[in-house]
């Protein structure tokens, strides 16, 4: 639950206070949010703490997939949806490589590329989780709900990354809200019954 906030509060604070560098370095928050944004964060004066919240989120994403796991069909149905969920906080863990800025005067470097092939990766990774993990939650009693609500997420997430400038945001919003409902569901499950 806590790896949502985190990171949208990283975000939010960071693009504040780097707001006009990320200008300089050529974010238009409108037209083209995708080109260096949040990625670009890094790159600025405090970029350390975003390399560490992708780093963090990642850990935090790959360790709610276990617990997805484990709390929902009591794990016994396919593993697919958490195993693509785990592969997506790994990949948002490599995010923590800087990328390369958008306006640069030599070619690209390693850890650019990592970054940029961990996002490919994380997106996905992400997408088919959501799909994979509808399956898993419809045969669920405690989850049939949450399965309804994740086949609207991924099937948002998907048309959302087709449409240009803010649906961007909109995306990274939606995928958030969705970690975040579905960590309170797991936790209140968790919480309030016995092991099934």
């Amino acid at each position: 639950m806590i790896g949502p906030v985190l990171f949208v509060v990283v975000l939010l604070a960071l693009t504040a206070i780097q707001y006009g560098f990320m200008i300089g370095i050529g974010w238009r928050p409108l037209r083209d949010p995708a080109g260096a944004w949040p990625s670009g964060l890094a790159l600025g004066p405090y970029g350390w703490v975003q390399v560490w919240s992708f780093v963090l989120s990642g850990l935090l994403l790959m360790i709610f997939a276990v617990g997805l796991h484990l709390g929902t069909t009591n794990g016994h149905t396919s593993r697919i949806g958490p195993a693509l969920l785990f592969l997506a906080g790994t990949a948002m863990a490599l995010m923590g490589f800087e990328t390369d800025p958008i306006r640069r005067t030599g070619p690209r470097t390693v850890h650019g590329w990592i970054h940029d092939l961990a996002f490919v990766l994380f997106v996905l990774a992400l997408l088919l989780t959501f799909f994979f993990l509808w399956r898993r939650l419809s045969k669920d009693p405690l989850w049939r709900s949450h399965a309804r609500y994740t086949l609207v997420t991924g099937s948002l997430a998907t048309l959302l990354l087709f449409l240009p400038d803010v649906a961007y945001y909109v995306f990274i919003a939606n995928a958030l809200a969705w970690f975040e409902v579905m960590a309170i569901q797991l936790w209140r499950l968790s919480a309030s019954s016995p092991r099934r």
